[in-house]
């Protein structure tokens, strides 16, 4: 082959013919400085043993070809609008001193990152990698494109992690193609935040699993604390998305670093959480002297963050008052008389916790108090026994739910030794408790108090049509209904307000809530204490 200088055909210069089908480099180095299109109708190979270096830019124009057998080191971007994404057998490096893009859809043997400006999957198209992604200086910016890396390639890292990595903080994902078992370490981290690059990548060890044609497991993540957690401290300030498609039946051991700088309270407390979907799963507590968080025997994927361990509780309850048919008001929610705050800070309660929100969810009856009690039986189930507790909504239809109007309420730091039975709480209305030891069910601790008289333990409580609820009248908190009740009645008569004395949740204290006082006069709880 006849060693030729560029420029060379197919690229856009004056006075050269476009009508060559193909056209081979093949000298051992070759240098360009001005900007290079390979043409429509054209293909550019670059032979095996030759490197080229271009000052500028590489773009491929629809119906043009890109074969790199040999080496391509680029100091600019490089933009496929070929619907030939196959770029050739050979190593494609990114080694500007700018910021540089890849665009379109992109087939890469082997690829070498070598610019401290970084480098951006830029446009449409995800890139994939079949051989070795070198990353030896510079981030790999994902943006909303994927980087795929085929079942037989891997990645190195050749320069401080901080500094060398891939950056999968938007919407696209660093997927990595699965031939059987194995592990793979996602080199990944993000340049968010601090802004300061900060390594945190992500190992995943399949033990077993069926892998389809076309498989991957996929990786994002993002430097904040995870958006749904309501806890104040201790927790992580990242989370990391995990997805796949195409594994089936897998079982799969997940390892999260994380730096110091994401900690926020005493990392020793930090336990490694599936927060996303629901329910939360708690699974081993961070190791402190290397900064990392570990879920083993993972069967499906889902979003992972460092806070404290969780369970969650779905339960269903009625209260009388603002029961009517098969619903229950949200008249106070509607005039806006539902405290932001939850309201059982004061005595009998004296429950001191955060719950708060910026507005109030639809659907929204009141706020209730729950207690997780353990013990072998309801009736050794008394206050001693109180695991955890916690404020939460109760909805029209009986759910009880986080403060995102949705959720099951969330528990943390709860260790259950012992048999489950919750108490149901509320500012006027008799307390309740769980007749029957709680299951979990799909990961959930569900239990229904008003599906029938022997759900709710005791006598304490009134049937509600064909349901069971809460009585109503209990406005000073005591769980007996007598003449101080009815004192704060008189006291409260003609206010409109969020009233402890307004028994049937209209917003005003009349005739109606005496009637309901009269009604349960002398009742009384039924939870042990």
């Amino acid at each position: 082959m006849k060693k030729m200088k560029i420029p060379y055909p197919g690229m856009k210069n004056p006075g050269l013919i476009y009508l060559l089908v193909s056209f081979v480099i093949c000298q051992s180095l070759i240098a360009v400085s001005h900007a290079q299109t390979v043409s429509t109708g054209t293909t550019l190979v670059i032979a095996s043993g030759t490197t080229v270096n271009t000052d500028n830019s590489m773009s491929v124009l629809s119906g043009g070809t890109l074969d790199v057998q040999g080496t391509l080191v680029l100091k600019k971007n490089l933009t496929n609008n070929s619907a030939i994404a196959s770029l050739g057998p050979g190593l494609i490096e990114f080694s500007g001193t700018v910021p540089q893009t890849i665009s379109g859809v992109n087939v890469i043997q082997d690829l070498r990152i070598n610019n401290a400006k970084g480098v951006t999957i830029a446009g449409t198209g995800d890139t994939r990698v079949n051989g070795i992604l070198k990353l030896k200086n510079g981030l790999l910016k994902l943006g909303s494109n994927n980087l795929v890396l085929g079942p037989s390639a891997s990645d190195s890292i050749s320069l401080t992690p901080n500094l060398s990595m891939v950056v999968p903080t938007g919407v696209g994902e660093f997927r990595k193609e699965f031939a059987s078992a194995g592990t793979f370490k996602y080199n990944v981290g993000d340049s968010t935040g601090t802004g300061v690059a900060e390594y945190s990548p992500v190992t995943l060890a399949f033990t077993s699993g069926t892998f389809g044609a076309n498989n991957y497991a996929g990786v994002k993540l993002v430097n904040a604390k995870y958006p749904n957690d309501s806890i104040t401290t201790p927790y992580l300030s990242r989370y990391w998305a995990l997805s796949q498609s195409g594994i089936t039946a897998f079982n799969c051991n997940a390892t999260f670093n994380y730096v110091a700088a994401d900690v926020t309270g005493t990392e020793a407390s930090l336990y490694c959480n599936k927060v996303d979907p629901s329910p939360w799963v708690a699974y081993g507590a961070a190791n402190t002297s290397s900064h990392y968080l570990t879920a083993n025997n993972l069967s499906s994927f889902s979003t992972f963050t460092g806070s404290r361990p969780a369970m969650d509780v779905g339960l269903t309850a009625f209260l009388e008052g603002p029961y009517s048919g098969s619903t229950m008001t949200t008249a106070l929610r509607t005039a806006g008389l539902v405290p932001l705050s939850q309201p059982y800070n004061v005595a009998p309660w004296n429950y001191n916790g955060p719950e708060s929100v910026a507005s109030i969810p639809a659907g929204v009856v009141d706020w209730v108090l729950i207690e997780l009690r353990q013990a072998a039986t309801p009736a050794t189930a008394t206050s001693a026994t109180i695991l955890k507790r916690r404020a939460a909504f109760i909805k029209s239809d009986g759910t009880i739910v986080e403060k995102d109007g949705t959720s099951p309420v969330r528990f943390y730091n709860a260790a259950l030794t012992s048999n489950l039975y919750p108490v149901v709480k509320h500012r006027n209305h008799l307390a309740i408790m769980a007749n029957n030891a709680v299951g979990m069910t799909s990961g959930i601790y569900t239990y229904n108090l008003s599906s029938g008289t022997g759900q709710i333990y005791g006598t304490g409580k009134v049937q509600l049509g064909s349901l069971w609820g809460m009585i109503a009248a209990n406005a000073d908190g005591s769980d007996f209904i007598n003449n101080d009740d009815l004192l704060l009645w008189q006291s409260n008569f003609s206010q409109a307000n969020y009233n402890k004395a307004d028994f049937d949740f209209t917003g005003f204290v009349n005739n109606d809530d005496l009637l309901k006082w009269q009604q349960n006069f002398s009742k009384q709880a039924t939870v042990p204490n």
